[in-house]
């Protein structure tokens, strides 16, 4: 079954503790999955899937990003920062992504982003891409440029008119109100997530998911996944990095594929030697606790220890080394 262990290290903040999560196995690890969840959420979600990976000897560790979970400091649910929150973001990734390295200095180390983690994610990789030996994308998507520029202007006009912390009810629902409409009528006002309506019911249920972003926090949002559509940014990202790209097909997020397949493209378009996308018929938005959740634990754990995920072996062969 494996372990599970709290910490705790300083934001990049300056005001923060950043809470973690190591679930570790019981053998010694053959990887390491770091984990950056997606939007409204936390790290303990992702209690179950660790543990297939723990029986599977690959650890992992996740985060609650600032604004989320335990990290959030009182009052500053939904919130990044005053300032600057995409940057702080990005960065307390960068700090957890070098606490893995300390754990496990001699395995390979993956990171995973799901939904808005997965945007920042993909950001990480143009900024750190070396500091890791793969990467698994779920819930993406692909905004056109315009409907991003929209969306600021919006978000702009709200912060100038409310302020960066005021959590606007209008707003929330502009951006995330739509994901439910194809799933109506239906059990919940989650269905978009997955097809388990347990799952669905869970979520609701949480109280450290029942919270709106700040005006800010969209901004910051806003702006990360701005600059994955500029071409100078996402040039950056490393050409021989595995990425796996995964959603369901029924996930609106990825407008049904489409916004996935796009990602897939650009990145094949930049040169990068080894991308994989899978998409799962009648699957929803959050796949590790969709109805065909152990197929999908099947195919990250087949990508993080198969042979045929190329590039690993040098990188893998150099961290041993220098560790010996």
């Amino acid at each position: 079954m494996g372990s599970r262990f709290d910490f705790y290290i300083p934001s990049s903040d300056g005001l923060s503790r950043i809470h973690g999560i190591h679930w570790l196995p019981d053998s010694d690890a053959a990887a390491v999955i770091q984990i950056s969840h997606g939007m409204l959420e936390h790290a303990g979600r992702y209690g179950a899937f660790a543990e297939a990976m723990n029986a599977k000897g690959i650890a992992v560790i996740g985060h609650d990003h600032l604004g989320h979970g335990k990290t959030a400091r009182p009052g500053c649910l939904g919130t990044f920062s005053d300032r600057d929150g995409a940057f702080y973001v990005l960065e307390d990734i960068r700090r957890i992504s070098d606490f893995t390295e300390r754990q496990y200095p001699s395995v390979p180390h993956f990171i995973l982003g799901h939904s808005m983690g997965s945007f920042f994610v993909r950001r990480f990789l143009t900024i750190c891409g070396e500091q890791v030996d793969g990467a698994i994308l779920m819930g993406t998507g692909n905004k056109p440029a315009v409907v991003l520029k929209l969306g600021t202007m919006v978000v702009r006009r709200a912060i100038k008119k409310e302020g960066r912390d005021y959590h606007n009810e209008t707003l929330h629902r502009l951006v995330l109100g739509s994901y439910n409409k194809p799933f109506e009528p239906g059990e919940t006002e989650h269905d978009w997530l997955s097809r388990d309506i347990a799952e669905n019911r869970k979520y609701e249920a949480d109280p450290d998911c029942r919270f709106i972003f700040s005006n800010g926090a969209y901004e910051d949002l806003f702006q990360v996944m701005t600059e994955l559509v500029q071409k100078k940014q996402f040039e950056q990202l490393p050409k021989t990095l595995p990425v796996l790209l995964l959603s369901g097909a029924q996930d609106p997020v990825g407008d049904k594929g489409r916004g996935v397949k796009k990602v897939y493209r650009e990145f094949c378009s930049l040169g990068m030697s080894d991308v994989r996308i899978k998409l799962y018929p009648r699957a929803r938005h959050e796949l590790l606790n969709e109805l065909n959740r152990d197929e999908v634990y099947r195919d990250i754990e087949s990508f993080v220890l198969g042979e045929d995920c190329r590039g690993l072996g040098l990188r893998a062969k150099i961290k041993s080394a220098k560790n010996t």
